[in-house]
């Protein structure tokens, strides 16, 4: 395993961070598209698939990323980046997830006033 990845319970984690958003479970889970019965099995886990750790990050306003890898914080010069690559002048997205995608475009769209 890499040493550089803490020991995190992710789910207490989210969960904490929900409570201390003052979000109710049920907007939670429907910002996340999960049944409000599933969040008790996320609250529980001790680890997340990245693509949803991605919608949660987003949803809480949270770098989870972050949290979960040694030496950094959550501070926004500390912020994971991913790098995308040009392909014939234009950013290739092929190769993310398209859950990413989606968030991507929604943020650009709103950023727009779109």
């Amino acid at each position: 395993m890499n040493n550089s990845i803490k020991n995190v319970f992710i789910g207490r984690l989210i969960q904490q961070k929900v409570d201390e958003k003052g979000l109710s479970y049920t907007e939670f889970a429907r910002r996340i598209n999960c049944a409000r019965t599933s969040l008790y099995h996320l609250f529980n886990s001790k680890s997340i698939d990245v693509e949803r750790l991605i919608l949660v990050s987003e949803v809480l306003e949270y770098n989870f990323l972050a949290e979960v890898y040694l030496g950094m914080g959550n501070d926004v010069n500390d912020i994971p980046f991913i790098q995308l690559p040009l392909k014939n002048g234009d950013i290739d997205l092929s190769h993310l997830p398209k859950e990413l995608i989606k968030i991507l475009k929604e943020r650009i769209d709103e950023k727009l006033g779109l």
